[in-house]
């Protein structure tokens, strides 16, 4: 059995929809459907959830919401007309324009109307059954997903109906009113199913045919990772990849169930399987990601390795300012602190102040304009690993690098160089790890969204 959930863009129109159905229909074990709000047609154009959110902010300022409203309407019943389809869509958007009027609407029973009535339509379409979320996703009184509660309620849906449309991103609050799921939205909504439902695959459909192995706006045309273990995914997310939310991959992780991001627009192709399982990789490379604009600090203190509990003090200097550690490069006696540069600029004279008298730090390096490249690994059979592979082209490159870490059972390597040399070592690890072992293949793929 399947969980599939569609995003924004796979529900954008009427012919969208239609894709959608096709793909549905075309595996019977497709059984749970969860979709998002209609999304853009065009780059030109908005989404709804967004036009919600902007109504929402028009009314507490007094704006005149209507002419966006109108906008949303005018989608939504076009969309009903040109799939033919019966649902009195005029009546829904009523009730909901009335709230407005009387302003007794909340931010979270707005937004998730997008959702909602996107459900509506695609259940008459499908012809499966609609069940409102906030009849299945129950939250506690912290804010967090009732578990117990939710699976309980999705487990007798299912059994009564077995083929349903469930819209995303929301589920209730203890008193049963709208509640939205913040990042990651419609993807934790689809996560949380398959994992209610013990489903064999939780698929992702999206408009890219997979997790890319880099940048394309610094690859051309990448490689698709065909599959990836979530503790690689980790690593390349922690590292400004652009992929699934973490809160949209734990319940499956914790459920043992593999994702598959597939493409709505390229059904065929295979996608990104995701799982616990690592698979061996043709050339020791999962993929690369990176980010920019980093400043390392880095501590020299004789004797720095004998004195207990030193990195333990250095480091609550930094929490107590609000600044988060993204690496800690070491040595004998030094320790380095890589931060962002735009959280700690303002504070950075008085945490080094505080590192010295303090700690009795002796002499601070601050190097300004990092960039960190992270060099993600999986299991293969090669005698080289994975750093000595990337050392190899680094120094075919002649980059010299301010940090080089390496992650345990080598599944990362931490690379700091400067801002400016940043696309050209990506680049360059990219074409000596993937594109010298199995040629440059393109596969269509021009976006990471």
């Amino acid at each position: 059995m399947k969980v599939a959930k569609f995003g924004g863009s796979s529900m954008s129109h009427e012919e969208q929809f239609r894709k959608v159905r096709e793909i549905v229909l075309a595996d019977p074990n497709r059984e749970v459907v969860v979709v998002s709000a209609l999304g853009k047609r065009t780059d030109e154009d908005d989404k709804v959830t967004d036009l919600l959110y902007l109504i929402h902010a028009y009314l507490q300022h007094k704006v005149d919401w209507t002419p966006l409203w109108e906008r949303i309407t005018q989608r939504f019943i076009q969309v009903r007309d040109l799939l033919s389809l019966d649902f009195p869509i005029e009546k829904e958007l009523t009730t909901i324009e009335t709230h407005l009027k009387q302003e007794k609407v909340t931010i979270d029973y707005l937004v998730s109307r997008g959702e909602y009535l996107t459900a509506q339509l695609m259940a008459e379409y499908l012809g499966y059954t609609f069940a409102d979320a906030s009849e299945l996703i129950y939250f506690d009184y912290e804010g967090g997903i009732d578990f117990p509660r939710t699976e309980q309620a999705v487990r007798e849906m299912y059994q009564k109906h077995q083929k349903l449309i469930v819209p995303g991103f929301y589920g209730a609050n203890p008193a049963g009113k709208e509640k939205l799921l913040g990042r990651g939205g419609s993807d934790i909504t689809g996560s949380v199913l398959a994992s209610a439902l013990q489903a064999d695959l939780y698929e992702n459909w999206t408009d890219v045919s997979g997790i890319m192995m880099a940048d394309p706006r610094i690859i051309d045309s990448p490689k698709v990772i065909e599959e990836i273990s979530f503790r690689e995914l980790r690593e390349m997310a922690y590292m400004g990849a652009n992929v699934l939310h973490e809160s949209a991959i734990f319940p499956v992780q914790e459920a043992d169930i593999p994702i598959q991001i597939k493409n709505t627009n390229r059904p065929n192709d295979h996608g990104t399987k995701i799982s616990n399982h690592e698979v061996e990789k043709e050339n020791g490379l999962t993929g690369i990601a990176g980010r920019k604009d980093f400043l390392s600090i880095t501590l020299f203190k004789r004797h720095m390795s004998d004195e207990i509990g030193f990195i333990w003090k250095a480091m609550s200097i930094f929490a107590k300012h609000g600044i988060s550690i993204e690496h800690i490069p070491s040595g004998i006696d030094n320790i380095g602190v890589v931060v962002s540069a735009e959280l700690i600029m303002d504070k950075l004279f008085l945490i080094t102040k505080e590192l010295r008298e303090e700690l009795g730090v002796e002499e601070i390096e601050i190097i300004e304009d990092l960039a960190l490249i992270s060099v993600v690994g999986g299991p293969h059979k090669e005698p080289i690993g994975l750093s000595g592979k990337v050392l190899s082209i680094l120094n075919e490159l002649e980059i010299r690098t301010s940090i080089l870490s390496q992650g345990a059972q080598e599944l990362n390597l931490i690379i700091g160089v400067p801002n400016t040399q940043y696309e050209t070592v990506v680049k360059g690890i990219y074409e000596g790890m993937v594109r010298r072992h199995v040629g440059n293949t393109p596969n269509g793929v021009t976006s990471n969204s």
